[in-house]
């Protein structure tokens, strides 16, 4: 089978076009024809430093990234329950065993879920890793009708999620969006208010009047964001950890949230797309190839991606 993959540890590691024996499931495993996956944070560290995500040990060579999977179940271990062969599936892998940026990969069945009837492997694809930030830092929040929420960069993956997410809780939502072309946009997921960042300065039009924020950006924007947090406020951040003694100082409880594979959240939102209460941004395309990844990896990095960067695998959609 065709798969990208890393042959030297270390920041001089290249990513290359092998091909690699068909991996052969264990007993709670499915072996899984891939259709999509999508760009991740992670996967681009791996591929920038040649490293497993976050500067751990050197990764085992030839190391295949690729943390988002899916496409249709080719084969099943022995003890696999949930699934059975040609059912279609999407998920989220640990950065560590990654392996998605291949013809076939493995993933374990407490990873997946059923992908949503009707929608694309290229939307599936980027679901799983956007969608499950975007849940578990509302969760972490404990983001309720009751709150005054701030998602940052709402028209962007993760926050394009959370924005709809936060009003299915009943929250009033407001966003941050970096230009005036996002507008449509994230009204269109049901935003309250938008403020562009480019050209104002959220903190001073919004003051101590936020119960919960959703940082997606990191850096300045998650800085100023303990600025417009209420006494007893929330702040979790998917770009990077929030500084904790100005959490202290503050009294607002403040955390980093890294996206784990939880296959009950994976059906809840299979489960809202397919009942139109939940939409997957769609993004730029690029397929499978030395080239697509890097040109890929690129765009995500530069933050101007529209949506989610989608990955796609052969050349068609299964039966089109």
């Amino acid at each position: 089978m065709k798969a990208m993959a890393i042959h030297m540890p270390g920041a001089h590691g290249e990513l290359t076009e092998i091909e690699l024996p068909l991996p052969v499931p264990g007993e709670h495993e499915v072996l899984i024809e891939m259709y999509a996956t999508s760009v991740h944070p992670a996967d681009c560290r791996i591929l920038e430093e040649a490293r497993i995500a976050g500067g751990e040990r050197p990764a085992a060579c030839p190391f295949v990234p690729g943390v988002v999977v899916a496409g249709i179940i080719a084969d099943t271990g022995a003890g696999v329950s949930r699934f059975k062969a040609g059912d279609e599936v999407f998920g989220l892998k640990p950065a560590a065993g990654s392996g998605g940026y291949a013809e076939y990969t493995l993933a374990k069945e407490d990873e997946l879920a059923l992908k949503p009837p009707g929608l694309s492997f290229a939307a599936a694809g980027g679901l799983p890793a956007a969608g499950l930030a975007a849940w578990q830092a509302l969760g972490a929040a404990k983001v309720s009708s009751r709150d005054r929420v701030l998602v940052h960069d709402g028209a962007g993956a993760i926050g394009s999620f959370a924005v709809q997410l936060a009003k299915l809780r009943g929250a009033t939502v407001i966003t941050t969006i970096s230009n005036d072309a996002d507008l449509d946009a994230v009204w269109g997921l049901g935003a309250d208010q938008a403020i562009n960042s480019s050209g104002q300065d959220f903190a001073a039009i919004l003051g101590q009047s936020i119960d919960v924020v959703i940082d997606t950006a990191g850096g300045r924007v998650l800085d100023s964001s303990f600025a417009v947090l209420t006494s007893g406020g929330r702040l979790f951040s998917t770009a990077g950890p929030p500084d904790p003694a100005q959490a202290a100082q503050q009294g607002v409880q403040a955390g980093c949230i890294i996206p784990a594979a939880d296959a009950f959240q994976l059906s809840e939102l299979a489960r809202l797309i397919a009942a139109r209460r939940l939409k997957a941004p769609a993004g730029p395309v690029f397929t499978l190839s030395v080239e697509g990844l890097q040109s890929a990896c690129e765009l995500q990095a530069s933050g101007k991606a529209p949506g989610i960067i989608a990955i796609t695998i052969g050349q068609q959609e299964p039966g089109l």
